[in-house]
């Protein structure tokens, strides 16, 4: 038996369909007048973070209030060519950010290694004080305590911070990336603001770090010793005594495929820190 289908049925889907699609087609011009497509947000925050940063003042020592890249020595990973990539630490722009709309660095922000062709906002960071008193200008020691500092937003500080597991063994901050060791979770980096750090937040001393010597032998004769600029070193988290290390596992982040970074001790044989430990300093 042949179907029979009434017109007033086509007609009404074909009108349905159509206004649809003229709102969808309306609500898309309203997006793209405001800039607040997807794509128009994402290239926002590229061209934000990649905006290009002066660094120093360069002088031969590192000193307080100085803007600096923290570049790993080198990177041993097989099949990889990381010669030429000038690798340095930088902060990514998790998915949530871009959803919630963000267009700054921000808490949610992730941190990694990644290329750095020139120097920019979201691979350079400010050394300073572990507290709020201004030390601009004076010489950072090696045991020092010190912060770093993102370089946006310029009106709301943010420190790179780490912590111990909670009394549950959980993490004392959620990433959407994650490295193990030994079969254990690496404590994470992360970001904070300023305003979150006190004692029913955040505690302040979370975002401490010092400068060791690389070699072991000589770290107790440089105690107090002025830190060289490009200078092989291990930078340790002073609450929990690990090490900032580089981990040679990739994260697919929305900038490309990047190094992730946790706060973790690695040494071989001779208990020394492997190339995972090992950092330097750059203007």
């Amino acid at each position: 038996m042949m179907a029979i289908y009434g017109p007033g049925v086509k007609v009404g889907n074909w009108f349905e369909t159509a206004l649809s699609e003229e709102f969808r087609i309306a609500d898309t011009k309203k997006l793209r007048e405001s800039g607040n497509l997807l794509l128009d947000r994402t290239r926002a925050i590229y061209d934000r973070f990649y905006q290009e940063q002066v660094l120093g003042p360069p002088q031969e020592v590192l000193a307080f209030g100085v803007v600096v890249q923290l570049k790993p020595v080198r990177i041993n990973v097989c099949r990889e060519e990381t010669k030429d990539m000038n690798l340095a630490l930088s902060v990514v722009i998790t998915q949530e950010g871009v959803i919630r709309r963000f267009k700054t660095i921000n808490e949610l922000c992730d941190l990694s290694v990644a290329p750095s062709p020139h120097p920019a906002i979201r691979s350079s960071f400010r050394i300073v004080s572990p507290d709020d008193e201004n030390r601009s200008g004076q010489y950072l020691t090696y045991g020092e305590k010190f912060r770093l500092q993102a370089m946006d937003p310029v009106d709301e500080p943010m420190y790179i911070w780490s912590g111990p597991k909670r009394l549950n063994l959980t993490l004392p901050l959620e990433k959407p990336f994650f490295t193990m060791n030994r079969g254990e979770l690496t404590l994470p980096l992360g970001l904070v603001s300023h305003k979150n750090l006190g004692p029913s937040a955040i505690p302040n001393f979370y975002t401490h770090f010092y400068c060791a010597h690389q070699d072991p032998d000589k770290r107790f004769e440089n105690e107090g010793k002025t830190i060289k600029e490009n200078d092989p070193l291990i930078i340790v988290h002073a609450v929990t005594n690990r090490n900032l290390a580089v981990e040679n596992t990739l994260a697919n982040t929305l900038f490309g495929p990047e190094f992730q970074v946790s706060v973790e001790t690695y040494k071989n044989v001779f208990k020394r820190e492997t190339w995972k430990n090992q950092w330097k300093f750059s203007y």
